[in-house]
Formats: C-alpha cells, structure tokens, sequence
C-alpha cells in the first residue's frame, strides 16, 4: 500500500478514472451525434472538393541522408468533401410514420487524408479525422 501511495495513485483510482474518461467520450459523441435529432442537421462545409482546405505533404529526393540533409519537396494535396449524415436524424425518419423524412445528410471537409496530414502531438488519421493516441500512463510500480 505504501509503495501504491508514494509513486502515484492506486490502481482502483487509476481504473475509476479511465471510466470517467470513457463516459465523457460517449456522451460527447451522443450529444454530437443527438444535436441533429432536436436541432436539425448540421450545415455543409463544402459542396465539392475545391471548397476544402488542401494539405500541403513533403517527400524526400534521393536517399535517407539526402532527405535528413534537407534535400526533399514540399508539394499540395487537394481537400476532401466527404458525404456525412447524422444518425439520430435518420433514426428519427425510420420511426417517423407518415410525415416526411427530413434530410439528415450533410457535407464536411476531411481534418485529414493521411496520418502525416495530423499536426497534433502522436496523431493519426481515421476516418478523415485526427484521432490523439492513447497513451499508457500506467508504468508498472
């Protein structure tokens, strides 16, 4: 019990908080998604792909030294305009009766297309979207 106290939190604390975590992601994500259910779909961003912000990649020229060297070019990947629609929204046009459906579909920029696209810390790309990693803060003692 000692050794739990003075390097840092006890497991059970550690797993409490890690439940907390994951509660406020899912209501997060339910709110987001609910939002179009009591409020309507959310607006387009974009109607095509040139109304998207564009990602500007490098490449390296030549070999591995070349490139650390400085030896690479930087050149622009055009945006994406990605079709979206909004759960909630078409759950509510399932169950509707007979009233008509409501358009719960939605156009959006992708955040990115590849993971070197993702400007955060220990980033990728999922989904057109950064994803943060999760990291294990749990070292063992």
């Amino acid at each position: 019990w000692y050794q739990r106290r003075v390097h840092g939190e006890s497991s059970q604390d550690q797993h409490r908080e890690m439940k907390a975590l994951v509660l406020l992601v899912v209501t997060a994500l339910v709110i987001d998604q609910s939002l179009g259910l009591f409020f309507g779909t959310p607006r387009s961003q974009c109607s095509s792909d040139s109304g998207c912000p564009t990602f500007r990649r490098s490449r390296c020229l030549g070999g591995f030294l070349s490139c650390i060297f400085g030896n690479s070019e930087s050149y622009i990947v055009s945006g994406r305009c990605l079709n979206r629609s909004n759960f909630f929204c078409d759950v509510g046009n399932l169950f509707g009766g007979g009233r008509r459906p409501r358009n719960c579909r939605y156009r959006q920029c992708a955040q990115c297309l590849a993971n070197e696209d993702c400007t955060g810390f220990d980033q990728y790309c999922s989904g057109s979207t950064c994803i943060t990693r999760q990291t294990n803060t749990n070292t063992g003692k």
